[in-house]
Parts: structure tokens; sequence; C-alpha cells
């Protein structure tokens, strides 16, 4: 097994992966990195973030083996006057939903 380390980058930060983790294969390191992308580039998305999130897969000589890249893009085919989304975080839980007229659900812990 080879250790393999993800730096990630948003525009924003960078944040340098000091630790690592340790694949059986280069392609199970890429396979982890893309799934990383993904998933906390649809956590922003939510929140309405659309940075780029691009994970640099590094050895463990530190040589940069490759790039995972996820894009997230929101495009509005409303004008954002009309009221927030059903489901937009500009709505709270328990409050009456605008666009239905009827009371969202609680979330449960």
């Amino acid at each position: 097994m080879a250790r393999y380390y993800f730096d990630i980058h948003d525009g924003a930060q960078s944040v340098r992966d000091d630790d690592g983790a340790e694949f059986d294969s280069l392609d199970a390191a890429l396979q982890a990195a893309t799934r990383s992308a993904a998933e906390i580039g649809t956590n922003r998305l939510g929140r309405g973030d659309t940075r780029d999130v691009v994970i640099e897969v590094r050895d463990e000589r530190g040589q940069r083996i490759c790039t995972a890249k996820a894009s997230m893009e929101i495009e509005w085919h409303v004008s954002r006057s009309q009221g927030p989304h059903p489901w937009s975080a500009e709505v709270s839980i328990g409050k009456k939903n605008p666009a239905r007229g009827r009371a969202l659900p609680r979330r449960r812990s």
C-alpha cells in the first residue's frame, strides 16, 4: 500500500494534507479524491457557494500525481426577487414557506 496526500484548494484558501492516507492503488486514491471533491462541492452548493473544489493528489515523495476538480454552478431561470426557493437556506424551518403557503417540517436531530 502506498500513502497519498490530498491538498484541497477552493480559490479562497488551500489546505495541505500532512497526514495522508494509504490506498491499494493510485486508482483507489484518485477515486477517493474525486468523491471528496464532489462531496465538498455539493455541500457548498447548498449554501450558494459555487467555487471550484480542486484536490491535488501527492505521493510519498511530495510529487503531484493527479488533480480532481469539482465545478458547481447555479443557473437561475427566474428573478431572485420572487422569493427564496422552497428548500433554500433563506427559509426558516417551522415558518411559512412563501412559495407554498404552508409550514415547513421541522428537522429531527
